[in-house]
């Protein structure tokens, strides 16, 4: 039997990351790091685990407040689920990671596999949730897939290109906040609370203002494809 392309004893610890519009394409969290020698050690590890936490916990509720039309969620998961498995399977290929200067991460084609896995389920369950939906995902499903694509995001050390990825489950959070907080503003302010949106999550916006739900459904998955489309380009930008 052939030895393996890499070792355990090969696999080194970092804190580093992939950011784009730089031309090494990688970022180390231990520069955000304000004390050095020992300390330093454990503060940029301290840094990197509760920026994990964030990147996680923002995704799987992302995606929750996502799932509110029929086919909504479901859609534009699998679109950056797609994404995902191809950084996936050229972060783990020696020559491609080499030939578009990124990060050459051992192992993670199996990750390429697994995210295949995902968008053949979604889009499995797609075919039944599409207007006017049979079934329905629920919290546990859409909280589990934003889970997913967050840790998955984090193994290749892709997870700071996720705002421009996940741009749609990132605006529809945003509103929700942006709602939330500035009604109790003027609240507090004016005595009545005001809204920004006719209603949060945006999706509801547009269906309030009367556009067909597979009208918006259809608009954010293209808006999807163009984020996924751009996330992919910044593989070369610098």
């Amino acid at each position: 039997m052939e030895d393996s392309v890499w070792q355990e004893e090969d696999v080194v610890k970092s804190t580093k990351t992939t950011i784009p519009f730089v031309k090494s394409h990688e970022f180390d969290y231990k520069s955000l790091s304000p004390v050095k020698g020992k300390w330093g050690w454990y503060c940029k590890w301290a840094i990197y685990v509760l920026m994990i936490v964030i990147v996680i916990t923002a995704c799987s509720n992302g995606v929750n407040l996502t799932d509110g039309l029929d086919g909504l969620a479901a859609g534009t998961s699998s679109i950056v689920a797609v994404v995902i498995g191809v950084l996936a399977y050229l972060s783990g290929n020696l020559i491609n990671s080499n030939y578009l200067n990124i990060m050459y991460i051992p192992g993670t084609g199996e990750i390429a596999i697994f995210m295949s896995a995902l968008i053949g389920a979604l889009i499995g369950f797609l075919w039944y949730n599409t207007y006017p939906a049979q079934v329905f995902m629920g919290d546990t499903g859409s909280l589990t897939i934003g889970g997913i694509i967050g840790v998955s995001a984090v193994l290749i050390r892709k997870e700071l290109l996720l705002p421009l990825l996940c741009g749609i489950f990132l605006m529809e959070s945003l509103s929700v906040l942006m709602q939330k907080y500035y009604f109790k503003y003027t609240k507090k302010k004016y005595g009545e609370g005001r809204r920004i949106f006719l209603m949060a999550p945006l999706h509801h916006h547009y269906q309030k203002k009367g556009m067909p739900e597979p009208r918006i459904v259809t608009r954010f998955w293209i808006i999807g494809i163009i984020l996924a489309v751009s996330t992919l380009a910044l593989l070369k930008i610098r």
